[in-house]
């Protein structure tokens, strides 16, 4: 997840997941970092809106997020997460079901380690329950609980935006 240090490739990521085949990989990245992985299929990718645009060279109104989203499953990815910030995420799943979900109302404070949140939150759910639709519901929720607060948020704080959001 995130950037590299200073001195290492843009093929960091994907020697890791060449080493890591019959595992469960999410990928959370932006450009090369994240396309050079995708041969390796991983489980979950989680580009924002701003990524999705660096990766395919252009402007992506909402509306057809689902068709490049849908471009990044035919090069390898199972799940495709898109976060939006403040107008939320859509989720492409391996079952070719696309789901929206909108973000809570709230003020943004610190978005530092929202995708990360976001990130947690939807393995959180996925693994226990197998759910997409309440899997993209506690991704937005945990990335908006952290967004809205100076730190990461905590679980209180998660289940409180939760309540809030309706897919």
């Amino acid at each position: 997840t995130g950037n590299i240090p200073k001195g290492m490739d843009g093929t960091t990521y994907a020697r890791i997941m060449e080493k890591c085949k019959n595992t469960i990989t999410v990928v959370d990245a932006c450009g090369g970092l994240l396309t050079n992985t995708l041969k390796y299929k991983p489980f979950l990718i989680k580009p924002n809106i701003a990524e999705l645009e660096e990766i395919f060279g252009c402007d992506i109104a909402l509306k057809d997020v689902k068709t490049y989203a849908k471009k990044l499953q035919n090069m390898g990815a199972k799940n495709v997460l898109v976060s939006f910030g403040k107008d939320g995420a859509a989720l492409l799943c391996e079952t070719g079901e696309y789901i929206t979900c909108p973000a809570p109302k709230g003020t943004l404070v610190n978005s530092v380690g929202s995708g990360d949140s976001m990130v947690a939150g939807f393995l959180c759910e996925y693994l226990k329950s197998g759910n997409y639709k309440e899997s993209l519901r506690l991704a937005v929720a945990a990335g908006s609980a952290s967004a809205f607060m100076p730190h990461l948020a905590d679980k209180e704080a998660i289940l409180r935006q939760k309540e809030q959001i309706t897919v």
